[in-house]
Formats: structure tokens, sequence, C-alpha cells
């Protein structure tokens, strides 16, 4: 009798999310789906491409193809009678650590990185970094509950995890970003030499790095990878693009450029950074506060001053303001997967919703995210993670959740279709990156479980943005996608009327003080007084009436007041990037 074998992965959210560059995002994501390939694969030689089902590969060379999407973390398989489903697994997760240690000793043994790396300890630790496990059962009868028992045994399996003694604990320092396992750098006594080490390798000062770490510090992207600044600037080149001035632009980066030395040359070919000036030039160049960092100018005050005055002038010259500071980090999951999944009798129509959600999805992502600025970090399956330029980014989370719900479509019914929950937080580029992916996770989780005390049938299936402003306190907001119009498109009609200037910025702050104010009034006296106070600003006559046809209850004030306060950063980089004011083709697309 065959079995079915079900394997997990990890541990993926602390890998991937323990990063201080967004290259370390990326990287931990591919390392992780690149271990899981080469599980896949070994599943695949000995079972046959067609036996899994989680990938679901119709050859073995398909999986390079389901590998540049992102192979799931957990993998699912019919193992025929007279093999041995434990065994397997075993030589499978064998397969996916042996991958990850054979990696982490070309990267570590390069010339130039050998001498400063404990190499045992750091191999050691990349050894241990993998956590897999598996169970297993006989696949007889009802498919449908032999995977919910399998998956069932998945979970508890994973609950009694092995907990071995490490065995390279040391007074060593530990990890500037987990704080877990010991730094495994070898540097200099001397600080100013240990400094000069640190920049050859890639290293901030003061940063210590583990085995895992160094792996994912190292790991080589091809071309790179965007970084945060990257997004918040792209709004502004966008709009010297729009404005004809891309001569003046480049003339003035090239002055800056050249006294900034060698480190201002670009060394990121990512996709979004084709056809623009920092495919070319480091893009710190437009922001005054990055200057220092460049060594040429941070040690030497004249030439800083230098350069700082010729910033100035060719912001001057542009007209379009300083570059944008702000920018999207999207993170969007899959809603009732498990329904859709347990709707598959067979596994071979569980088979077609695999590849489906693989090839007609996920493959897709990266176009949707990347042809509109963005930066895809992962898209394994139904989960996504991505960077995106601000005036791009509600255009995008609306594109994902469409295609994901045209893909989907065909494998549930009614209220239990499969659909699209996505997380947007706008955060200013030089929040510590693990504070911008824990509020967009926050906010993943409020469009999918919505406000405390929501009705079932109004969870999942929306949007939540939360913005953190550099000062000032986060604020949160919902909208499903089956709302008209949708909460993209009340961001965007509010970004138009601030950029038109047919609605005072100031009347946000005033009804949120309203809020704050709020004890002993009646939901009516609420009502009335944020009418009073919409009515007593210096709008149009059609303008005040729209905003006021909103509020009809004290949750629509709140909502009003938190829409418009987030529409400020979202109508700056519309407006820098040149983007028009109510236009039907950009209403249609959010």
């Amino acid at each position: 009798m065959e079995s079915l074998l079900a394997i997990s992965l990890g541990p993926v959210q602390d890998f991937i999310a323990t990063a201080r560059r967004t290259r370390d995002l990326y990287a931990g994501s591919r390392l992780l789906s690149e271990a899981a390939g080469k599980a896949a694969e070994v599943l695949a030689e000995r079972l046959g491409p067609e036996r899994l089902i989680f990938p679901a590969p119709k050859a073995k060379e398909e999986l390079a193809k389901l590998g540049q999407a992102g192979i799931p973390n957990v993998l699912l398989a019919r193992v025929p009678e007279g093999l041995d489903p434990g065994a397997l697994a075993e030589v499978a997760l064998g397969a996916a650590r042996e991958y990850l240690k054979e990696k982490a000793k070309e990267l570590f043994t390069r010339e130039g990185r050998r001498a400063y790396v404990n190499l045992e300890v750091a191999l050691d630790q990349v050894g241990d970094l993998l956590e897999g496990y598996y169970a297993h059962l006989p696949l007889q009868g009802d498919y449908p509950q032999a995977r919910e028992r399998v998956m069932a045994l998945l979970g508890a399996r994973k609950n009694t995890r092995d907990f071995r003694p490490v065995s390279w604990g040391s007074p060593a320092y530990k990890s500037s970003l987990d704080g877990a396992r010991e730094s495994v750098l070898l540097l200099p006594e001397s600080r100013a030499e240990a400094l000069r080490v640190r920049l050859r390798l890639g290293l901030r000062e003061g940063e210590y790095l583990s085995g895992p770490d160094l792996l994912k510090r190292w790991w080589e992207a091809e071309g790179g990878f965007v970084s945060t600044i990257h997004m918040a600037a792209l709004p502004f080149w966008e709009g010297v693009r729009k404005a004809g001035k891309e001569g003046l632009f480049r003339k003035g980066l090239e002055d800056l450029a050249r006294l900034a030395g060698e480190e201002a040359k670009g060394n990121t070919r990512h996709p979004a950074l084709r056809d623009t000036p920092f495919w070319e030039w480091d893009v710190r160049l437009l922001y005054e506060s990055r200057l220092e960092e460049f060594p040429a100018l941070g040690e030497d005050p004249r030439r800083l001053e230098e350069a700082r005055g010729r910033l100035r002038r060719l912001l001057g010259e542009l007209g379009l303001g300083s570059p944008g500071s702000y920018y999207a980090l999207l993170h969007a999951d899959g809603d009732r997967m498990g329904e859709a999944i347990d709707r598959q009798k067979t596994p071979e129509a569980h088979r077609e919703l695999s590849r489906a959600l693989a090839l007609d999805f996920a493959a897709q992502v990266r176009e949707l995210v990347q042809g509109r600025g963005g930066g895809l970090v992962y898209s394994g399956g139904d989960d996504v993670l991505a960077l995106l330029p601000l005036h791009r980014a509600l255009e995008t989370a609306w594109a994902l959740a469409r295609r994901f719900q045209e893909v989907m479509a065909r494998f549930g019914e009614g209220e239990g279709k499969p659909s699209l929950s996505v997380g947007l937080a706008v955060v200013h580029h030089l929040e510590p990156l693990q504070d911008a992916l824990d509020l967009a996770r926050k906010a993943e989780r409020l469009a999918k479980e919505g406000p405390e005390g929501i009705p079932e049938d109004k969870k999942r299936n929306a949007l939540g943005v939360a913005y953190s402003p550099r000062s000032g306190s986060e604020l949160l907001v919902r909208g499903r996608w089956d709302e008209t119009p949708r909460l993209t498109q009340r961001l965007l009609r509010y970004a138009d009327l601030l950029r038109a200037g047919e609605v005072p910025s100031r009347a946000a702050h005033e009804l949120r003080e309203l809020l704050a104010w709020r004890k002993g009034l009646s939901e009516e006296a609420l009502v009335a007084e944020a009418l009073r106070i919409l009515g007593r600003k210096a709008m149009e006559k059609k303008y005040r009436q729209e905003l006021s046809d909103w509020i009809q209850n004290a949750r629509d004030v709140e909502r009003l007041a938190q829409e418009l306060i987030l529409a400020r950063p979202l109508a700056e980089a519309l407006d820098q990037a040149g983007i028009p004011v109510e236009s039907r083709e950009v209403w249609d697309a959010h």
C-alpha cells in the first residue's frame, strides 16, 4: 500500500526576518527555497515527478521553473509500497542541509574572507540551521481525510521538536541580528584595521554575525537587491523623467559622484533600477543627510560642504522638492486555502491546484511587482513579500489580489472561494527593517482577521494599511476588496483632493482630536460635531458633501480621519512622481 509523506523545512519566518538589510531578507528567502528545492529533487528522482503533490512538477526539469517563483517549505508526496517513507524523508532533508553547508563553505573560503571567519564553528551553525520534520501514513480510502491526518501528525511532530546541545558555545559576542548564535568573525584587535576589514567584508562597524548571518550577507543575488532608499527615491526619479529633466539630473549626479569618489558607483543591477540613474550611481547621493557616509566626503569637511552645495543647487534646478523618505513593504497571504485543498478529492486534483498556484500565480508575481518598480523578496505559493515605491504600492496590492482571485476561482464556491489578504506598511526608509516587517505583518493580520468583534463573513479578503510616520503615532486602516469603492480607491481619491488643495490637511487631525476627546458624547453628537468640523472648512460645497456622505456613525468618523491622514504621504509620492490628478486610468488601476 502506498503512503502519504509530508515534509516540513524551517524555520521560515525567523530565518528570513532576521535581517538588517533588504539583501539579507532576500537571501534568506531564496536560500530556504533552494534548500527545499534540493529536497524536492530527491523526491522527484526516487519517486518520479508525477508522485509529488506539492510542488507538482510534470518533469524533474520543471522544478527549476517552479523554483524561480519559490519552492514552498512544506512538501507532499505519494510513496509507493516497498519504499520506506521515513528513510526517504531523511535523505531529502539531508540533501537540503548539505546544500546549505556546501554553499556556506564556498562563500566563506573565498579569497579575502577565509582568514576572518571561524570556519569550523560557522559551518556547524549552518549545519544546525535547518529544522526538518516529516510524517507519513498509509494512503487508503479518502484522500482529504488522509491528508488532514498526515498534516496533523506533522504539526504534532513539529511541536515535539528535538533540542540538541550546541557544539560551538563560547564567550564570543552574540549575533547582532538574532542574539542567539555566537559571532564567527575573527577581526584584528586594532580598531582602525578591524574597520577596514569590515568594509572589505561588507559589514558595518559594531556588527557581529554568525554563520547563518554571513551566509545571507554573502549569498550572491544576481545583480543584487534593491534597498529601502531605492524605493523611497523612485517617485522622485519618475517625476524627473516626466518633467523631461533627465539630462540635468544625470549631470548633477555625475558632479556629486566625482566628489564622493569610487564609493559613489552604483552596484545594484536590479530590474527595478534599469533605465534609472541608480544603475550607475549610489542613490544616497540624493540625500544630504547621507552624503557623509561616503569616506571621501566624511573625512573631508570642505569636500562634504561642496557636495552639499551641489546637491542643493541640483534640487533647486529640478524644482521637485527633495526626494521622498517613505516606501511600502507588502506582505500577502491566501485566505481559505485549507478549505480549497480539502475540496480536492484525489491527489491528482490536489496536484492541479498546486500547479495553478505555482505557475499561474506565484510565477507571475515577480512581473506584477517588478513591472511596477518594486522588488520581490519571495512568492512561495500563496505567500508574498515585496518592497514597493509608494506611488505604485496600492495599485500593486490590488493587482496581486485580483490575480489571485482569478487563478483560484475554480477551486472554491461562493464565500468559500480563496482570496488574498494584503498588508501594506508605509514606513520611513531609515526605519529598522525588522520593525517594518513587524508592521507589515500587523497590517496583514488586520486585513485577515479584521477589528475585534467583526462578523466571521467580514473577515479575510481585505487590505490592511499601516502607517508609521517618523514623528507621530502609528495608525492602521482596513477595507475589504469587495467594497465599493475599494480602500485603494478611497485613499487615491483623498490623495487627489489633498493634491488639488480641495481638502485642508488640518481637517483630518481635527477629526482625530475629536475622537480622542469624545468621552461623554453620544454617537449622534459625535457625528454632528464631525459634520460641523467639515462644514466650517474652506472647501467647495461638492467636496464637503462628498466627505460628509462618508459619515454615518462613530466608526465612519474614525475611518475618515485615519484615511485622510494616510492619504498625505501617498499624495506627496503621487505628486512627486507626476501622476495626473483625477485620472480615470489611474482610478481603474486601483
